[in-house]
């Protein structure tokens, strides 16, 4: 298991940033979840109010003092203030080296760009902080936007997954994707070319 710090100064990646929660931020979650589409695809409870929102905080502190999450507020970087959305590396298999990443996003920060950023600096962190080799990211198969984050985050499309989880809806197909951290990635890159030219 390794100890879960998450840094003093903002994660930043042009006009998004990801920070720690804030008691503060209790108002700004309440307004974003109210947006149907961030239950319909999430564990986020409908109707959400402010309890909701308090306990969502206190899994989160929990979650790091018990090194069972890594989560992070995504904000704007020019002021870190506006709640644009949530991230989280969760779910970790320390003696595998893998860990998941789970999102949502507020609906006027989607269409921007935040998401993919915000995925690709939580994978960074996961990477180079965390000793992580592999994240994971599940998707459903009617959501294609979702998908598409993944995709231009890095992750490589390897499953669906059929009736993979309980929702509201019932359980969604899940599509799962993979990312490798670069020290990882590479070797599997140059055997590939070895075995192509040894085939040759």
């Amino acid at each position: 298991m390794t100890r879960i710090v998450l840094p003093a100064e903002p994660l930043v990646d042009g006009p998004t940033a990801l920070r720690p929660w804030r008691d503060s931020d209790v108002p700004a979650l309440v307004s974003a979840c109210q947006d149907p589409e961030i239950s319909r695809w999430t564990s986020v409870p409908s109707p959400y109010g402010s309890s909701e929102a308090r306990a969502f905080l206190m899994t989160r502190y929990d979650s790091i003092r018990t090194e069972t999450g890594a989560p992070f507020a995504i904000v704007p970087a020019e002021d870190g203030e506006q709640l644009l959305g949530a991230i989280t590396l969760m779910r970790f298999a320390w003696e595998h080296r893998r860990g998941e990443v789970g999102y949502w996003l507020a609906a006027e920060a989607r269409g921007h760009g935040h998401a993919t950023r915000a995925v690709k600096l939580i994978c960074g962190f996961g990477f180079e902080r965390l000793g992580l080799e592999r994240i994971d990211l599940f998707a459903a198969t009617e959501n294609p936007a979702s998908q598409l984050v993944a995709e231009r985050a890095g992750f490589q499309r390897e499953a669906v997954l059929r009736s993979y989880m309980r929702s509201r809806d019932g359980r969604p197909d899940m599509v799962a994707f993979g990312l490798l951290s670069p020290s990882r990635a590479r070797p599997g890159r140059r055997a590939m070319r070895f075995a192509s030219r040894r085939r040759s």
